[in-house]
């Protein structure tokens, strides 16, 4: 039986709205709400075609997460805007003021398009009372990962919360599960992992020691070389059934 467990945020706690569609980047399937930084970016930069910025955003994203082997280093959002007006000629000082206002823009618009499922309070509740909970998120803005939380008014359910933005370093690197335990005053083996994705969560909890259940609402199937979670649900609302069972 567990005596804590670590949650990842964004597919696993939180939603993100259908209309956030889902790119894949490097392998990488990612939310992305870059079609509406449009207006944004036109208006901060009405020299720079729009058409240019964007291929230019997502051939600096691939870069990043093409980098991330073996150190999975955070790239922060800000900065991953800073590189990308580098190649279409903005530079020094304004790049750096407008990138900061570009990410900015676009992390209050995808903070807005999140959904907390309504079975998910009373079920944090329950988990509250009966286990240390904690979160591990991999988000390039900590600030609006903790917005997400306090918007749906769940940040109290997580007293040990650590986002990869943060933090430096994000899953499936050992370390910020690790700092996710100390918090929680538990040890690899006390605790469960509770997360929908395959090579950040299954494989990151794995080699980090800790037992966990992937999240597949996809009914998706388990890649060859991957391990094995130690369960495997439908929706959150299927873990008290595991817990119950364990």
């Amino acid at each position: 039986m567990p005596r804590a467990l670590l949650f990842d945020l964004f597919g696993t706690v939180v939603q993100f709205k259908p209309q956030v569609p889902t790119v894949e980047v490097a392998g990488t399937a990612w939310h992305s709400a870059m079609g509406w930084l449009r207006e944004t970016a036109e208006h901060e930069l009405p020299h720079v075609a729009f058409d240019d910025l964007l291929p230019a955003l997502m051939r600096v994203t691939e870069e990043i997460v093409r980098a991330r082997p073996p150190d999975y280093l955070e790239v922060p959002s800000r900065e991953r805007f800073r590189r990308a007006l580098l190649r279409v000629g903005i530079a020094g000082e304004e790049a750096s003021a407008v990138a900061e206002r570009l990410s900015l823009a676009h992390m209050a618009h995808l903070a807005s398009m999140t959904v907390l499922p309504a079975a998910h309070v009373p079920l944090l509740n329950d988990f509250a009372r009966r286990y240390q909970l904690a979160l591990v998120s991999n988000f390039d803005h900590g600030p609006t990962a903790r917005r997400v939380l306090s918007n749906h008014g769940i940040a109290a359910f997580f007293p040990t919360t650590v986002i990869s933005a943060e933090f430096g370093r994000r899953k499936p690197h050992p370390a910020i599960f690790e700092a996710a335990l100390l918090g929680a005053g538990v040890s690899a083996g006390d605790a469960l992992f509770i997360g929908d994705s395959i090579g950040d969560d299954v494989f990151g909890a794995h080699h980090a020691g800790v037992p966990v259940v992937w999240l597949n609402a996809k009914n998706a199937p388990l890649p060859s070389d991957t391990p094995a979670p130690h369960h495997m649900i439908a929706q959150l609302t299927d873990l008290p059934a595991v817990l119950d069972r364990m």
